[in-house]
């Protein structure tokens, strides 16, 4: 009991800059940052295929309608999603 009430005083007094988010807002945000570098990637794809007159996204397109393009893109995930899942395990650990 009295663990639980020392780890709440500790991080409640811990400079905001220095608290670590809880889990939900902590994926909530990951989430959100995939979404924009997504986005941006995107942006930059065609803004590339505007420049050198090349259809950069339908050759993505291409290969990713293929089978080995989408077990690739699949691959990504589940490395995105693992990397999260470790570094979840990270915030939920107890400090020492």
């Amino acid at each position: 009991m009295t663990r639980d009430t020392d780890q709440k005083r500790s991080r409640e007094e811990r400079p905001p800059a220095e608290r670590r988010p809880e889990g939900g807002a902590w994926f909530t945000s990951r989430l959100l940052q995939t979404a924009v570098a997504t986005v941006g990637l995107i942006g930059v794809l065609f803004a590339l295929s505007m420049a050198l007159g090349v259809d950069l996204l339908g050759m993505l397109a291409e290969a990713l309608s293929t089978q080995a393009g989408r077990w690739l893109a699949i691959a990504v995930v589940i490395l995105l999603v693992t990397s999260a899942a470790v570094r979840a395990l990270g915030y939920a650990r107890a400090p020492p």
